[in-house]
């Protein structure tokens, strides 16, 4: 068939059947330059792949049909074995696995140990690791620890996976991963793994097992008998499934060299949960539409569910990702950036009106939007909810090679960031190419971020949890400064009921001014010279905090926990703000001691030189109780120069479409 018809005809010509064979007819004809997707599902058994032929090429569905690539296929022949459980027979080839099961597009539980409850919440599920012996600290890469009759009865370690918690160091509680077990030592309680030289466990990180029989016990799980070349399942009561389909896929469409093509409208779902681990699935993994080498790609109007990374462009500038819906992703819901080794630029990017939701729930060391190696990109418009880590993050990882500049993060919505890691939050940017980034955070709206953090006893941290006198002790910040981070300006943001609200670590000449910070459980501003105790650049300024509005609703909430034993008073300024509620003479913590004893009210702070013009008073909030944190006409903070936050533009209520590209967003040096 031509695959120039929309339906058969009696000439016997009609659409053909499927994606590559309608890309292979557009490369090999003169003039085609859209291919249609009729409605229905497509489901792939392989990626689908466009190059440099392809160049210009729009792929959208059939108008008025909805067309969705599935990412693996569909499964039939379901018998009932016993015992409730169900059979069906799945040939793979060698070394390729079922990463997960759908049943009517919804993922089920790979079986595993301990059991989840029907209405489980983030803390419930767990094991946590022993401590290791004295010296063997920092084997957690390859070794986890478990405890006395912690482990269940398994025949071996064919197929068993460990998906466990940990970081950069044993203690952190930074991210997750999914480790292969090799074998297992009963007698010295050790699972012996095949880790990273980058990511590390330690005593009571915590952790599940999963991919044994052994396991296959509770409702709407599910276990590959390879030996048997059979899917078992164990489903709920009564349960017609319509549609049952494994992923297999973590990329479903790629563009390798294809500049110029736009893909819209269609649905991306069900496919391989790769992407934003460290053992083979690296924060520049995966990808459902996965863009390689490929300028001015248009990426609008798609939907992603329950995918490893949704959208994935690495070395492509003009990228333009607007309008898409993406729900349940493994990892990263959209990643802009590199490859490791070439490190390429993706340039001029546009990431605008997409709405993100259920963030990592996977891999945790994710974000809605992560981003990377860049200069000249906006990040507009977008609503992110619900992420394990971050909800917006970005910069420089390892140095120049990755640097970003001259990029805007404006007028998005991110709500209840940091749901799963002890270090996180809403929006970040990270600094390590140690100079000034010319990055404008501004007009946003953050709330509700939050942390999780386990002690080694197998206990948590309450929620919203802070103390600046502990360590460990869960760290969350809405909007954060790390790795050297620097010349940002943070301006005009709300950051509504979050642990912390603003930080800064490492870097230096970052302005703060304009935001309004309230109900938060912890310091308003926290700084810390961590990252850069021993750095102090010729073209430093001390980083300004000014303008903003703070209401300290906490009875213990700080103004500022200033921790700088590197650069003590040079490090930070404060100015110009007007702070409100619960202050006191423990509003202002600094280590060492530009307060005296560490801690003074804010006549101390003037005093100390610490904060120069700031004042106490109402801010004249509308109606802060029904979340209105506009100001009223007559606010004090008017008088500080504080200009209203334009909330109506905030989120995708502010999405205008951006039609040909045309978004003016505005020059990201208009606030320096």
């Amino acid at each position: 068939w031509s695959g120039r018809r929309s339906a058969p005809t009696g000439s016997g010509d009609g659409p053909v059947a499927s994606l590559e064979r309608a890309r292979d007819i557009a490369r090999a004809s003169d003039g085609i330059d859209t291919i249609l997707l009729r409605g229905g599902g497509y489901w792939l058994d392989r990626t689908v792949v466009f190059d440099e032929r392809d160049a210009g090429l729009t792929l959208r569905p059939a108008p008025g049909e909805a067309a969705v690539l599935h990412g693996g296929p569909r499964t039939f022949g379901w018998i009932d074995d016993s015992d409730c459980h169900w059979s069906a027979p799945l040939a793979l080839a060698d070394g390729e696995e079922p990463a997960a099961l759908f049943v009517d597009g919804r993922r089920e539980t790979q079986a595993r140990f301990p059991n989840v409850p029907v209405d489980a919440g983030p803390r419930d599920g767990w094991l946590f690791a022993a401590a290791p012996p004295e010296g063997e600290e920092w084997s957690g890469n390859l070794k986890v620890r478990f405890r006395p009759d912690d482990l269940p009865p398994i025949a071996d370690a064919e197929g068993l996976t460990v998906h466990i918690v940990g970081g950069f160091d044993p203690s952190s509680q930074w991210g997750s991963d999914t480790l292969p077990v090799v074998s297992i030592d009963r007698d010295a309680h050790v699972l012996h793994t095949r880790g990273t030289a980058y990511f590390f466990t330690g005593n009571g990180s915590r952790y599940f097992l999963a991919g044994r029989p052994e396991f296959l016990d509770q409702t709407r799980e599910w276990w590959y008998d390879r030996a048997a070349g059979r899917l078992r399942y164990l489903p709920e009561a009564d349960a017609t499934p319509q549609a049952i389909s494994v992923g297999t896929l973590p990329t479903l469409i790629e563009l390798d060299g294809a500049a110029r093509m736009t893909i819209e409208g269609l649905g991306f779902r069900d496919g391989s949960p790769v992407g934003t681990g460290k053992l083979g699935t690296d924060t520049r993994g995966g990808g459902a539409i996965r863009v390689n080498g490929s300028p001015d790609v248009r990426l609008t109007g798609n939907s992603f569910e329950n995918v490893g990374v949704a959208i994935h462009v690495a070395e492509s500038s003009g990228a333009r990702i607007t309008g898409n819906r993406i729900a349940h992703v493994a990892g990263n819901g959209i990643y802009l950036g590199t490859a490791y080794g070439s490190f390429g630029r993706s340039d001029n990017a546009l990431i605008a009106g997409n709405q993100i939701s259920d963030v990592g729930e996977v891999y945790f060391e994710s974000a809605g939007i992560w981003f990377q190696s860049t200069s000249g990109s906006r990040i507009a418009n977008n609503l992110v909810e619900r992420a394990a880590q971050f909800g917006i993050a970005g910069g420089s990882l390892w140095g120049p090679q990755d640097a970003v500049y001259d990029t805007v993060i404006e007028l998005n919505e991110v709500r209840d960031a940091n749901q799963q890691t002890a270090d996180g939050g809403a929006i970040k940017m990270m600094g390590m190419q140690a100079d000034p980034q010319r990055v404008v955070i501004r007009d946003n709206l953050v709330t509700g971020t939050g942390e999780l953090m386990n002690r080694p006893d197998g206990t948590f941290w309450p929620p919203m949890y802070e103390n600046v006198d502990e360590w460990p002790t869960p760290i969350s910040w809405a909007i954060y400064l790390d790795g050297r981070a620097s010349g940002v300006t943070i301006a005009s943001n709300l950051v509504l009921g979050n642990v912390a609200g603003i930080g800064i670590n490492g870097g230096w000449s970052n302005l703060v001014t304009g935001n309004v910070i309230a109900d938060g459980a912890g310091a308003a501003f926290r700084i810390d010279d961590g990252t850069g105790r021993d750095w102090t650049p010729d073209w430093g300024e001390p980083n300004r905090i000014a303008g903003n509005v703070v209401a300290l609703d906490k009875p213990d909430a700080l103004v500022t926990y200033l921790y700088a034993p590197g650069h003590a008073a040079g490090y930070a300024s404060f100015a110009g703000n007007l702070y409100a509620g619960h202050l006191g003479d423990h509003s202002f913590r600094t280590w060492p001691e530009i307060v005296p004893n560490g801690h003074g009210d804010l006549a101390e702070a003037q005093a100390a030189g610490l904060d120069e013009g700031s004042r106490t008073g109402d801010p004249g909030f509308l109606d802060p109780a029904r979340g209105d944190y506009r100001l009223a006409a007559d606010s004090p903070a008017r008088a500080l120069g504080y200009r209203d936050i334009p909330v109506e533009r905030i989120g995708l209520a502010g999405f205008d479409g951006c039609a040909d590209g045309g978004c003016a967003w505005g020059d990201p040096s208009r606030l320096r």
